[in-house]
């Protein structure tokens, strides 16, 4: 009954687009998200240099969340309309994530579709890696809804990590182009003005160090931050926690524990001494910074048989990586390997990390020739 549906709305969308089709492609560059309903980092940062360095083109951006409700769905439908416009008349689209109109509608052959994902790499498993597991789509599903096809190009970080995109999204090797994501400029520009008025708005005393917290999602799990809390060494450190948005509203942070959600994980790296994690991807985007990066795996079973696993921070950083908490927290007392830190950050993100914005900006407008 699912695919039947699915298909019939593919079906439509391709008669929607055959008209929309017919318009003229201009020298525009646009970016489509449905991660939020707000640009993110990645695709404001390339606008704004694309702005900067190449005023002449015309740079749209379209960001809508997927929200599934009636009325979420009633308002995406139309949503699309915009994307398939987009489409039509731009020269490059360039996504983060699944689009369902990049994905199952015909394009022109001078339209470049450029993916540049939401992550430097794929800790854990996703896409064409997930079918049939609890956290992914059935196989019927992602054919009907042509998941991840039609890229003509995948931006990754390295070539470690094209391998993991190419197993997630069922890739060629001629479709991975290696560059940074702007957010790697980001992560690396040194904010000390931002980091002494973060720590003076939390009330955090200069000589002690700030361990931030970033749990990755777990769909229906929760996260243990209590435990965690309750192990570290309260007069070494100030435990920060990054809640996912989802858990904002629910989740309970312990007294003593600062809910560090008015400011981004970014900012947060920048004024923290360590970082804690699990599965996400930020584990390596932190390494970028040079702190000690620890993971807290204490379902790591359980998520393995859920989502999977790309890369497994018991066997890669199995100096800093534990499921209980109180062995974590002695971990965080010994003297930390920065070197394998470094040969971990090096595999996964193995491009030149100086000015990706400007060069993947670069890149972008030399598709359009």
């Amino acid at each position: 009954m699912k695919k039947a549906i699915l298909k019939t709305g593919v079906a439509c969308l391709k008669i929607a687009y055959a008209p929309i089709r017919k318009g003229r492609v201009r020298d525009r560059i646009t970016f489509i998200s449905r991660q939020s309903d707000v640009p993110s980092m990645d695709i404001r940062m390339l606008a704004d240099k694309l702005a900067e360095k190449h005023p002449e083109i015309d740079c749209r951006v379209l960001a809508r969340k997927l929200k599934m409700s009636p009325a979420g769905v009633l308002s995406y439908t139309g949503h699309m309309l915009k994307q398939m416009r987009a489409l039509a008349t731009s020269k490059v689209v360039v996504l983060d994530g699944y689009c369902i109109s990049a994905c199952v509608l015909d394009h022109k052959p001078e339209t470049k579709v450029v993916q540049i994902w939401h992550a430097l790499t794929a800790i854990k498993q996703f896409g064409y890696q997930t079918i049939s597991k609890p956290s992914g789509h059935s196989r019927d599903v992602a054919e009907v809804m042509q998941m991840h096809r039609r890229y003509d190009h995948v931006v990754c970080s390295g070539e470690e990590t094209g391998k993991l995109f190419s197993r997630g999204m069922n890739l060629k090797e001629e479709q991975l182009v290696f560059l940074g994501l702007p957010r790697i400029d980001e992560i690396l520009r040194e904010e000390d003005c931002l980091c002494a008025e973060m720590r003076e708005e939390f009330g955090i005393y200069p000589e002690k160090k700030i361990a931030l917290y970033v749990p990755t999602f777990r769909k229906g799990g929760t996260v243990k931050v209590r435990e965690l809390a309750e192990a570290l060494d309260k007069d070494r450190y100030q435990l920060v926690v990054r809640l996912h948005p989802v858990y904002e509203e629910d989740g309970e942070i312990p007294e003593g524990v600062i809910n560090g959600g008015r400011y981004s994980s970014y900012d947060w790296l920048k004024a923290c001494d360590a970082v804690i994690t699990d599965y996400s991807a930020l584990g390596l985007e932190a390494a970028l910074t040079g702190k000690p990066v620890y993971f807290y795996t204490y379902d790591i079973e359980e998520y393995e048989a859920q989502v999977g696993l790309n890369i497994d921070p018991a066997k890669e950083m199995p100096q800093a990586t534990s499921s209980d908490a109180e062995e974590l927290a002695g971990m965080m007392k010994e003297e930390y390997d920065y070197l394998k830190l470094r040969e971990f950050r090096d595999k996964y993100i193995s491009v030149d990390t100086e000015d990706c914005t400007g060069k993947l900006a670069d890149y972008l407008v030399s598709l359009m020739n």
